[in-house]
């Protein structure tokens, strides 16, 4: 009896804490990488890590929850302070996750080196700072398969925003983009 009960309650708690996606610090500090590699290659100096962003994190969420519960579509948020780039891509099939960490990576610099506007956010010389959250999920849009989202937000100094008088992680007030 104590086993059932026991296997019960296993089975119980994997379901009830099973995860729809998770955040992945190892493809987030792998895509900053990226990032400052490409900035660096085309003559634009690296971004220092904005530990304090937290941003990134709740857009990343809420793009994520999106596509699990109205198969919703990528959209930007408007409240990046900088610029923001963000970008979608499977990364296996129904049952597993078939790329490396650095494919990824490459991957999702890929995506924003091909568009006009994201490619121009990167190579911004005004962006000191740079942070991105990157989840890993099974799409609905996608049919199931896995993706990965990645948030990048590329800021100024701090100081920049300091002397406007308001915080980088609130609200941006349409006259400051």
């Amino acid at each position: 009896m104590k086993k059932i009960l026991t296997i019960l309650l296993l089975f119980i708690s994997i379901i009830s804490f099973s995860q729809e996606y998770y955040r992945d610090t190892l493809i987030e500090r792998a895509v900053f990488n990226k990032v400052n590699e490409y900035r660096v290659s085309v003559g634009v100096h690296p971004l220092t890590f904005n530990g304090t962003n937290y941003r990134a994190i709740q857009w990343g969420e809420i793009l994520v929850n999106n596509d699990l519960n109205t198969g919703g579509s990528i959209y930007h948020c408007g409240c990046a302070a900088g610029s923001e780039n963000i970008a979608k891509t499977d990364v296996g099939d129904e049952n597993e996750i078939m790329m490396s960490v650095d494919e990824i990576a490459d991957k999702l610099l890929q995506l924003w080196i091909n568009s006009e506007s994201h490619r121009k956010g990167m190579e911004n010389t005004n962006m000191t700072r740079g942070f991105n959250a990157v989840y890993v999920y099974q799409s609905n849009v996608s049919g199931g398969k896995y993706a990965v989202i990645s948030v990048y937000q590329f800021l100024r100094d701090k100081e920049y925003y300091i002397e406007l008088d308001w915080d980088e992680n609130e609200k941006v007030p349409n006259r400051f983009l």
